[in-house]
């Protein structure tokens, strides 16, 4: 089974990109982060595909897409 993949912009300005981080760390759930520079967000085709808004932060679990504040 893959790990989670955990699409984020910058946690130290980023409290919506912070907040599932740091419970997934605080249940020691296994992820791969994947930084999301906040300039190429909106832009970046293949982040679109994850993320119809251009917006972290985005959680990918088995299929399952889960993005912005419900991540």
């Amino acid at each position: 089974m893959q790990a989670m993949k955990l699409f984020i912009g910058n946690k130290n300005y980023s409290s919506w990109s912070f907040r599932p981080w740091i419970a997934m760390k605080a249940k020691g759930i296994e992820f791969e982060e994947i930084l999301i520079p906040f300039d190429d967000a909106g832009g970046n085709p293949e982040f679109r595909k994850f993320s119809p808004s251009g917006k972290v932060p985005v959680l990918v679990d088995d299929g399952l897409t889960v993005w912005e504040s419900l991540a």
